[in-house]
């Protein structure tokens, strides 16, 4: 026997319709032209991406390359710490929900380590609630970057960290 569906839960329709949790969302319009974040002398930037969703990563590759950078990834926290501590990153952008070890945990750990104590590392989470934000500032981010992911936003948080860049 066939039940209605519920009001509140979504179809097979709205399901293929749904954004990405890391969709890249232009709100200041199409086709204007993207800034290019670049270091002293026109030094190509190093990310560090921590997301345990391949797609997530893709996607997240695609922006910060996009701006500019050369970006390596970790598929999780425990991986971040790790590649952080054998790496030269200059910033490292962290999912907050990872298998093995959380952002939360692992920006703890990092900021333990020698590396660590300076590398701006920032939150990229779907979850934007205020006190999702205080959470990541307590456990030692410097920044917050809500998902689905605002390009121009992204490069205006990002330039705040890497220093002498502009977006």
């Amino acid at each position: 026997m066939h039940q209605p569906a519920r009001p509140d839960a979504p179809n097979a329709a709205d399901m293929s319709l749904s954004p990405l949790p890391f969709q890249a969302v232009d709100a200041f319009g199409l086709g204007a032209p993207l800034p290019r974040l670049a270091g002293p002398g026109g030094r190509r930037w190093r990310a560090l991406l921590a997301d345990d969703n391949p797609v997530n990563r893709e996607v997240g590759i695609a922006l910060l390359e996009e701006l500019g950078l050369l970006v390596e990834t970790a598929n999780d926290g425990r991986e971040a710490v790790q590649k952080a501590a054998a790496g030269q990153f200059d910033l490292i952008l962290m999912d907050m929900q990872m298998p093995r070890l959380d952002g939360l945990s692992a920006t703890r750990e990092l900021r333990a380590l020698p590396v660590g104590s300076t590398i701006p590392v920032i939150a990229m989470t779907a979850n934007a609630f205020e006190h999702s934000r205080a959470d990541c500032l307590a456990a030692g981010m410097n920044d917050f970057v809500a998902k689905p992911v605002d390009l121009r936003q992204l490069a205006v948080t990002l330039a705040r960290w890497l220093p002498g860049t502009k977006p």
